[in-house]
């Protein structure tokens, strides 16, 4: 049995270890040399969208859930020995990975000698750390030193940047959605079919809810509305009676980039018979979608022969342009 240690780190009242801390206690387990780290702005459950593959659906299913413990443990990693992080966190989610997930549906699943199933699970990391604690070899030590302020704080910010990315990179994968309000061919005389699609974008409400709730978690755990410091301002609605915006200081002029990338960056679409991505900005970052709208007209010259036994088109997000997929 390989040996954990448990360092529960609490909060000291200094200016700096306030404004990236929360005073609730905060853990650290070291498993092979790898940190993992809990903190209040983990959430209590997680969506994750992964895949896997086996040679019967059961199997792949099981790997897909795999994956997703994997991936849900991965924002908890605060350790430098990043060669090493993705054996024990294969290992981990091997060994807890059943008692981490609360529930999933699978979306579909495709293949014939190999099998290939997509899923969406909800996972619960805080169960993960209630087992680590419950491991007989574990030991708990407590301190609050100049050491434990700097860890605890270095901590605090490395797993905010990783659930920040993490939410943030899933926005144009699960966050969006795309529907189609109407497919026709218009006339033409030229050989090639002109087809026009017209669509429209807008958020997945659950994915919407979750994320905004982070986002405002993380304005209180960063003193958002007091201090500026690498501030990122978020706005994913009018303002007035409702609470539709955050102030977030990310202390860290990479974090700072990495949130306006995600935030700024442009909508792609792809449809999946023609296999074609196209991309476009939108008003507002990608959180403008639903405050302003986002409505298209797409219109795509393609060979007869490609639209043959294609009675009608479908669209996804999250493509790359350029590519045909």
């Amino acid at each position: 049995m390989r040996r954990l240690l448990a360092v529960a780190i609490f909060s000291v009242a200094t200016n700096a270890s306030a404004q990236l801390m929360t005073p609730l206690d905060l853990v650290t387990l070291a498993f092979s040399g790898v940190r993992l780290y809990f903190s209040e702005s983990v959430p209590k459950e997680m969506t994750v969208s992964s895949s896997g593959t086996g040679k019967t659906k059961e199997e792949a299913v099981n790997n897909a859930l795999l994956n997703a413990v994997q991936e849900s443990i991965g924002v908890l990693v605060v350790s430098d020995q990043t060669v090493e992080n993705n054996k024990v966190v294969r290992d981990l989610a091997a060994m807890y990975s059943s008692g981490m997930v609360n529930s999933y549906q699978i979306r579909n699943c495709s293949g014939d000698s190999t099998i290939t199933c997509s899923i969406k699970a909800v996972v619960s990391p805080w169960s993960f750390q209630r087992k680590l604690l419950g491991n007989s070899k574990t030991i708990v030590i407590n301190g609050n030193d100049l050491q434990g302020q700097h860890m605890t704080a270095r901590n605090t910010l490395i797993q905010r940047y990783k659930l920040t990315e993490y939410y943030l990179s899933q926005i144009q994968q699960s966050g969006l959605e795309v529907k189609i309000r109407e497919v026709k061919v218009l006339p033409s005389m030229k050989e090639n079919a002109t087809v026009q699609i017209d669509y429209e974008v807008h958020w997945n409400p659950q994915f919407k809810k979750d994320i905004t709730a982070f986002l405002l978690r993380l304005e209180k755990d960063t003193n958002g509305q007091k201090e500026n410091n690498q501030q990122v301002y978020v706005q994913w609605g009018p303002t007035g009676f409702f609470d539709n915006r955050a102030y977030i200081n990310t202390y860290d002029s990479n974090f700072r980039l990495m949130m306006l990338k995600y935030l700024n960056e442009p909508i792609r679409v792809r449809i999946d018979e023609l296999k074609t991505c196209e991309e476009f900005e939108s008003a507002g970052g990608v959180f403008g979608v639903d405050w302003y709208g986002f409505r298209q007209q797409k219109t795509v010259e393609v060979s007869p022969n490609q639209l043959r036994r294609i009675s009608s088109l479908s669209m996804s997000l999250g493509c790359r342009p350029g590519k045909l997929l």
